[in-house]
């Protein structure tokens, strides 16, 4: 089951600290030019980065064990400011536990959240969450809102080379510290949450590693 939610009120940020996986899908084909500052391949962007959190903290409050995504569409490259973002997160999360994670998504809790500008915020759905990501393929289920499968970009068949991931450097904060990534493609990706509908395949996807802390 996905519905909606409002944010919990805190009135102080404490320090946090999430990590884990990461992988992203776009619209745009291999490789996606927005992590190198330049605008989308298309007229817009439509993309959705997961999160698989391994371990974390809000202050005393532990955040582990989960995931969540966000959906996103933008006229220009995402990283300069996004039109409108829903998020899906792990339902198993306890009441504390969502209280401490949207102070860090809202940004009140500073740290890489708060420089990510959204004009449209669209809500929060939470859901049951399937994932998996062993950097050479990756896939998440969330209800019926959110499916997406892909993997490593491999050489075509006749080529003379072997197939194995690549590593592409970029300045995608998302994927800090190192900002390195898997370069992919997906073989499916289905969204449907907060007005966005997005059916895509073949298209850009990466993944990789995350660290972020605040305030």
């Amino acid at each position: 089951m996905i519905y909606a939610t409002e944010a919990v009120g805190r009135t102080m940020a404490q320090k946090w600290q999430l990590e884990g996986t990461i992988f992203d899908a776009c619209n745009c084909e291999t490789l996606c030019p927005c992590v190198y500052f330049q605008a989308p391949q298309g007229e817009d962007c439509r993309a959705t980065a997961v999160w698989h959190i391994e371990k974390g903290n809000y202050g005393d409050t532990r955040l582990d064990d989960f995931t969540m995504a966000g959906i996103i569409y933008s006229t220009q490259n995402p990283l300069m400011g996004v039109d409108k973002a829903a998020w899906i997160i792990d339902e198993k999360l306890k009441e504390n536990q969502r209280g401490a994670l949207m102070e860090i998504l809202t940004g009140k809790a500073g740290g890489l959240f708060s420089m990510l500008s959204v004009k449209n915020p669209l809500g929060v759905w939470w859901a049951n969450f399937s994932y998996s990501n062993d950097a050479k393929s990756w896939s998440v289920k969330a209800g019926n809102s959110l499916d997406i499968k892909a993997g490593f970009v491999k050489a075509p068949p006749g080529v003379p080379f072997e197939s194995a991931p690549k590593i592409a450097q970029t300045y995608d904060p998302l994927f800090s510290p190192s900002m390195e990534k898997v370069v992919g493609i997906t073989d499916q990706y289905h969204a449907s949450v907060g007005g966005l509908e997005y059916d895509i395949s073949g298209k850009y996807s990466s993944s990789g590693r995350f660290k972020y802390g605040g305030p």
